[in-house]
C-alpha cells in the first residue's frame, strides 16, 4: 500500500495549486543574499549605532529605486560551531539577482559628494563581510500575508546528496510544509522557507540547501516535528519511515539561532 511519503500525481497537483496561492508562496522565487560579519567587541557599540544612522538610509535608497525588497540585520545568538568566524548576518532580499550588483551605484547618485564619502566609508568599514552567499527561495509559507521579519530565526544548513535534490525538495513541499502550516495555525511559528544555495558551492563547501524557521517567541523553538504533529497532519504516515526518509535525503550540518537587530 502506498504511503504519504511516496509521490503521487494527486499530491503533485496539490503542490501546483499551493504554488499559485499568494498567501502560501509569498516569497517563492526571490533571491536572498547573506553577508556574514565578524564585529569585534570593541567595535560592536559603534556598529550598532551606524545601523540606524548610516546603513538603513542606504538600504532605503536601494529599496526606493527597486534594487532590493527587504534588508535585515540579525545577531547570531547561538552559532552553529564553537569557533564561529561571524557574529552578525545581513540578509538582503531582491526580486532580481542584479539587485546585488554595484551596491554603491544604486544609491550614490542620490547623495551629495560629502554624503557619499561619509556613508560609503562607514559602510565599507563595518559591512565588508568575511564571506557572502547567494540563495534562491524555493518555497515559502508565512503566517501573515504581509511579511515582516520575526524576532528569531533558526537557520538550518543542509547537505543534500547528489541525485537526491528533487526528492528532498518534494519531501519538504509535501510533508514538512503542512506541518509548518499547522504550527502557524497554532500560533507557534511565524513562517518557514526552503532555500537552495546558488553561490558559492561544490562538494567541499559543506551544504547546498537551508531552511529558515521564523519565530516571535523563544519557547516555540523547542518542539518542532513531534509525533503528535506528524500524526495530526499525516495520520497514515509510518513514523519510522518518516524519519528514515529525512535521514536518507539530507544531512543537517548545523543550525543556528539569530535574533533581529534592525530591518527596513
Amino acid at each position: 500500500m502506498a504511503t504519504p511519503i511516496r509521490i503521487s500525481l494527486l499530491t503533485i497537483l496539490v503542490c501546483l495549486i499551493l504554488a499559485l496561492s499568494t498567501n502560501a508562496q509569498e516569497r517563492q522565487g526571490k533571491y536572498m543574499h547573506i553577508d556574514y560579519l565578524k564585529i569585534e567587541n570593541s567595535s560592536e557599540d559603534d556598529f550598532l549605532r551606524h545601523i540606524s544612522s548610516t546603513f538603513l538610509s542606504i538600504q532605503e535608497l536601494r529599496k526606493e529605486n527597486g534594487s532590493i525588497e527587504d534588508w535585515y540585520v540579525y545577531q547570531v545568538t547561538y552559532p552553529g560551531t564553537q569557533n564561529s568566524f561571524y557574529n552578525y548576518v545581513v540578509i538582503t532580499i531582491s526580486d532580481d539577482i542584479s539587485g546585488f550588483e554595484d551596491v554603491f551605484d544604486q544609491y550614490s547618485n542620490q547623495l551629495s559628494q560629502d554624503e557619499r564619502e561619509n556613508l560609503t566609508d562607514d559602510y565599507l568599514r563595518f559591512l565588508s563581510p568575511n564571506h557572502s552567499e547567494l540563495w534562491r527561495v524555493r518555497n515559502s509559507v508565512i503566517a501573515d500575508s504581509s511579511f515582516s521579519p520575526s524576532r528569531y530565526i533558526v537557520m538550518n544548513y543542509m547537505n543534500v546528496g547528489l541525485g537526491y535534490e528533487y526528492e528532498y525538495q518534494m519531501f519538504e513541499d509535501e510533508i514538512a510544509l503542512p506541518m509548518h502550516e499547522e504550527r502557524m495555525d497554532r500560533d507557534q511559528m511565524e513562517g518557514w522557507e526552503l532555500h537552495e544555495l546558488l553561490m558559492p558551492g561544490g562538494l567541499n563547501y559543506g551544504y547546498n540547501f537551508s531552511t529558515l524557521d521564523y519565530y516571535d517567541n523563544l519557547e516555540d523553538i523547542e518542539f518542532t516535528f513531534t509525533e503528535e504533529l506528524i500524526r495530526h497532519t499525516h495520520p497514515d504516515t509510518d513514523i519510522n519511515e518518516f524519519f528514515d526518509h529525512i535521514y536518507r535525503t539530507r544531512d543537517l550540518i548545523k543550525y543556528e539561532l539569530w535574533e533581529l537587530i534592525e530591518a527596513l
